[in-house]
């Protein structure tokens, strides 16, 4: 009955949150193909591939929800009060809740280790493609094109029927001591090395207009192709995702620092997903007065905090400085603290029997 409800709610706040996920990482996908940093037809490919990639994070704060809202429920109701005169003791239920627990490890294992990995070098084989890289969406026809600073826009009139060549490109190009530059070409195409990462989109038989708006001095160049150097996306970001997207093994037999901590990293999210269900185990026992959800703040901030120390203790374990033990030392710590919460009124009630047994002594010494 435990594991049931617990599934069930850990399935539906899933999903919310997911859907939460997907809706913002969609919009800034959007973003950037109304920018013309990524063409649309490949938006939806990126956002499903990266699915694995959110749910090890996901899952173990669904799971956690699905904890705090349960057993709150069950408490509430005064269920778990029947359940306990029934001879189920606190023991019982933490062996019945790691049930569920280990299960939901064992998939965040999985995708952590394997899922994500396969699924992130789907999603980096599209970003690499010269069709589809950044900057090289001007490949689309009948639309005004601008980057997020507003100083270039571009227009194409026409795809050819092969989808690699423009025809009647117009680019305008505002530079910040106020000189303009439009470039009115027949053809546009991306040409360069895709292995070296240098991408260039390359008019042909055109005119190129310079000067300054209002002045009647302007220069005007014909040429038969003119090139110019996409920009790629940043190197931080092309570097961390080459790095989650890395296989297991290769980072197991690597030595380099940010290798060792994307390892630890991995091995660390089905970790989270049994200290958090300990934390939310104890977090969850309420009464009817104080209802199911006076303890949901709490809780998360103690969850975002555990994720917010693990990542920067990653970036730490990155650079070199710190050894990759003290990502697991952090992991004991949260452990001891969910120990801490879960028998925390069985020390308190230990204690006050003891100091009432001392006082009940005391009173019976012969004066």
């Amino acid at each position: 009955y435990l594991f049931k409800e617990i599934m069930q709610t850990t399935a539906a706040a899933t999903t919310v949150l997911l859907l939460i996920v997907m809706s913002g990482r969609l919009a800034k996908y959007l973003v950037q193909a109304s920018a013309g940093d990524l063409p649309v037809d490949v938006v939806f490919w990126v956002v499903l591939f990266r699915i694995p990639d959110f749910l090890p994070l996901i899952l173990p704060l669904g799971f956690f929800v699905g904890i705090l809202l349960a057993y709150g429920r069950l408490y509430v109701d005064s269920e778990m009060v029947v359940i306990s005169s029934c001879g189920a003791g606190k023991i019982r239920l933490i062996v019945t809740t790691m049930v569920p627990a280990v299960l939901i490890s064992v998939v965040v294992a999985y995708l952590t280790l394997l899922g994500a990995p396969a699924s992130l070098q789907k999603v980096q084989s599209i970003r690499q493609d010269p069709a589809n890289s950044q900057g090289l969406a001007i490949l689309q026809e009948g639309k005004f094109l601008a980057p997020n600073d507003g100083r270039r826009v571009s227009y194409a009139e026409k795809l050819n029927s092969t989808k690699d060549t423009v025809n009647g490109v117009w680019i305008f190009e505002r530079q910040e001591d106020g000189k303009v530059t439009v470039i009115r070409a027949k053809t546009g195409q991306v040409t360069g090395s895709r292995g070296l990462g240098n991408h260039y989109f390359t008019l042909s038989q055109g005119v190129v207009y310079e000067g300054i708006v209002g002045d009647r001095a302007y220069q005007i160049t014909n040429f038969e192709t003119y090139s110019q150097k996409i920009i790629e996306p940043s190197r931080a970001e092309k570097i961390k995702l080459r790095v989650d997207a890395m296989d297991t093994w290769d980072l197991m037999a690597s030595n380099e620092a940010r290798h060792v901590a994307a390892l630890h990293w991995r091995f660390s999210l089905p970790i989270v997903v049994l200290v958090v269900a300990l934390v939310a185990l104890a977090l969850s026992k309420t009464n009817q007065r104080s209802g199911r959800y006076v303890k949901m703040l709490p809780a998360i901030l103690i969850y975002l905090l555990y994720i917010i120390a693990i990542t920067g203790v990653r970036n730490l374990i990155e650079g070199g400085d710190y050894p990759p033990i003290l990502i697991w030392l952090l992991h004991g710590a949260f452990f001891l603290l969910a120990i801490g919460l879960l028998f925390a009124e069985d020390v308190g009630r230990l204690r006050s029997n003891l100091k009432s047994k001392r006082q009940s002594s005391t009173q019976r010494m012969p004066t």
